[in-house]
């Protein structure tokens, strides 16, 4: 496989599976020469006959509904784009079949799922990495670049939130995000995640939780326009007041219910030299204040690589091809981890790692579930 493209085979075309599938489609535009080129060959969906436009302008892959008809395709790579409570059995049969595997966040339906995927990991051969793409914004890997150099000092506190208003509007029908039993969990499951992942990526290791969460809309339509109403049983909105290894203190926050703020993904990290701000709406650069001099700085700073991180330009799509910062990002964290397959070598976004965001998910539903009780990391 040293020179061929790596064979890549979808699990799942809704959207994120769409998004994904252009990341693929997208990676030869974005990169003048290709350090690693894919080639999407097979996509297992629930039906045959749709997207039949779409499916020839990424190349007209073999689509079935067929498990074993997909893994007889000679894949490389497996890319898991279904609902969370699907993600252990697909990931188990794909590590069987010896293959490198790639998953949408979170990892499991459940801390106890994701720990199985993990487990399977190590017993396979594969290389593994997991869709946690905040990682990938430039805006953020310079943030790191900061706090590694040590130039804003101990760190006291942090506030960060992801706040988005997909499910504002009542007449929304429901959908599997918003059923327990099919997406084991609401707002935190699926944004919070994200920024957990990214704080611990930042700032290290959880120590405990409390977390509050709510459900503001607790019926929707089944279908659209239809008058029977399903009970949503997941949270609409969750925030967490956490500790961490190091001693500091922050909070996170995770809605989809923030109307007119679309999305907003914004970190504030606070230390005796001074202090950082990520907004993810300059998705290129963070803001870093010198308390000593008494200076804001934004921009390209002069701030070295943390060790063993691929330099930003390896995986970002330059600008005068951007297709955007959510697709650039998804572009990045799948292009990384193809860098990662051709080098032989196991991504620092592993399963291993995934399992630890997913256990500080885990703590946060079990501390709103005993009114905010404080939960100690790491769970047994």
């Amino acid at each position: 496989m040293a020179n061929d493209p790596i064979r890549v085979g979808l699990i799942g075309l809704g959207f994120i599976g769409k998004v994904h599938a252009q990341a693929y489609h997208s990676i030869p535009f974005c990169f003048k020469e290709q350090e690693a080129e894919v080639k999407l060959c097979a996509v297992l969906r629930t039906q045959t006959g749709r997207d039949v436009e779409l499916l020839k302008s990424l190349g007209d892959p073999f689509v079935t509904t067929d498990v074993q008809a997909f893994y007889e395709q000679d894949l490389d790579m497996v890319d898991i784009c279904t609902p969370n409570v699907l993600h252990q059995e697909q990931a188990k049969n794909t590590l069987a079949h010896n293959v490198h595997l790639y998953i949408e966040k979170p990892l499991g339906f459940n801390l106890a799922h994701a720990r199985e995927i993990a487990a399977a990991a190590k017993s396979a051969s594969s290389l593994t990495h997991t869709a946690f793409m905040m990682r990938y914004f430039p805006a953020v890997r310079q943030a790191k670049a900061i706090l590694a150099s040590g130039a804003i000092g101990e760190i006291y506190s942090f506030n960060l939130h992801f706040y988005h208003n997909s499910y504002m509007d009542p007449q929304r029908p429901m959908s599997w995000r918003l059923q327990h039993a099919i997406s084991g969990g609401g707002a935190l499951a699926d944004l919070g995640i994200h920024v957990i992942d990214m704080a611990r990526y930042l700032l290290g290791e959880f120590s405990w939780v409390q977390c509050h969460t709510r459900t503001f809309i607790t019926q929707r339509p089944k279908t659209p326009g239809n008058r029977d109403l399903g009970t949503v049983d997941v949270d609409d909105w969750g925030l967490c007041t956490v500790g961490l290894e190091s001693g500091a203190l922050g909070t996170i926050e995770a809605t989809r219910m923030s109307g007119g703020m679309g999305d907003s993904t914004r970190m504030e990290i606070f230390g005796s030299k001074g202090s950082i701000l990520v907004d993810l709406k300059d998705p290129l650069h963070c803001e870093y204040y010198d308390q000593q001099g008494n200076q804001y700085h934004t921009g390209s700073l002069d701030f070295s690589e943390p060790e063993g991180e691929r330099k930003v330009s390896a995986f970002w799509p330059p600008a005068k091809m951007s297709l955007g910062p959510f697709l650039n990002a998804h572009v990045a964290c799948i292009y990384d981890f193809l860098h990662y397959i051709k080098e032989g070598k196991q991504s620092p976004l592993n399963f291993d790692d995934a399992v630890r965001s997913q256990e500080v998910l885990e703590a946060a539903y079990i501390s709103a579930g005993r009114n905010a009780e404080t939960i100690s990391l790491p769970l047994n």
